[in-house]
């Protein structure tokens, strides 16, 4: 009868400390795909009325899919924008095309997400409180916003 207690009891602690490793390990997995999918934030900037991508815009691109390219993505925000030389209409066409050129060229490369907001911004925001034009501005900012994992 003492050996059976004492063999219920090495069984149990066996039990107990394999639960532990399993949670801990489940733990450990889910927070390493926590950080592997987090959401990815990447501005690319273009020349002055310009919307085609050049080599180093592709290049970031390129490091943001490969940081979610294991991630299910429930959303990409694709933003363009424009400086404030030029005309307002043509300048908010020519953020609506800077963002059309990022998103085709993640499409392109099989990036596909649950939803897709692209929108223009054109020159809003283009000038600073002190009346000085941003030129950071000839810009697209995207958000990968990977599904949150389960495990």
């Amino acid at each position: 009868m003492k050996q059976t207690a004492r063999l219920l009891t090495v069984a149990a602690a066996i039990a107990a400390s394999t639960f532990g490793v399993h949670s801990l390990a489940e733990q450990s997995i889910r927070e390493d795909m926590e950080k592997a999918c987090a959401p990815v934030e990447v501005s690319v900037y273009f020349a002055q009325s310009q919307y085609e991508l050049n080599e180093f815009a592709e290049e970031l691109l390129n490091q943001a899919v490969s940081r979610v390219e294991h991630c299910e993505l429930a959303q990409i925000e694709v933003v363009g924008f424009s400086d404030s030389s030029g005309q307002a209409d043509f300048n908010y066409h020519l953020s609506e095309q800077r963002a059309e050129h990022a998103m085709a060229y993640l499409q392109e490369r099989g990036v596909v997400a649950n939803t897709i907001q692209m929108s223009a911004r054109g020159q809003e925001g283009a000038v600073s409180d002190s009346g000085e034009p941003l030129i950071m501005r000839r810009k697209v900012d995207l958000r990968f916003i990977p599904v949150p994992p389960t495990v």
